[in-house]
């Protein structure tokens, strides 16, 4: 199975602060969304003076039903490129903060929390994306977090989670 996906650059409208690019919908672009994408960088110490190796920060909450503030998945590029064929993953970021609520409720896992099932859901999202590649490609999964490796140098290239908000 073959994806060709547009280069989230190219789709996404960029905020600068402090040298950390992010990457939000252009429906998103709002005072509150700049306020809360600079607190995280802030908070969560994303610049580019950091030891956090973070080259794009994926603040995608959806284009309609936006995901509140403190429910954001968020995506970490972590090299100076992300690959072409990992273009649909950051998409995968939009719809899932977008429909999450929904899914859930038809979808969940007995026990499971959102965040847990979004976890779930988005690992399946990465597996299917790099299995096509997997000579180039790993991906993994914790409670906390899914990423996405080179397979040869084991460089992380993509960081998935949630973000907790500073109250």
């Amino acid at each position: 199975m073959e994806f060709k996906s547009v280069n989230p650059d190219q789709k996404y409208s960029k905020i600068t602060y402090d040298g950390t690019h992010t990457l939000v919908n252009v429906e998103d672009v709002s005072g509150e969304t700049i306020a809360q994408v600079m607190q995280l960088c802030d908070y969560h110490h994303l610049n580019t003076n950091a030891g956090f190796k973070c080259k794009r920060f994926y603040y995608l909450r959806g284009v309609r039903n936006q995901c509140p503030y403190n429910e954001v998945l968020v995506g970490f590029l972590e090299t100076e490129i992300l690959p072409v064929e990992l273009f649909e993953i950051v998409h995968c970021l939009s719809f899932w903060n977008q429909e999450a609520q929904k899914m859930f409720a038809m979808n969940a896992d007995k026990g499971e929390n959102l965040q847990q099932f979004v976890l779930r859901c988005i690992a399946a999202d990465c597996r299917a994306f790099v299995q096509p590649c997997a000579d180039r490609f790993i991906t993994g999964r914790d409670a906390q977090q899914v990423w996405v490796s080179d397979k040869e140098t084991e460089e992380r290239i993509l960081l998935i989670q949630f973000m907790e908000e500073k109250g």
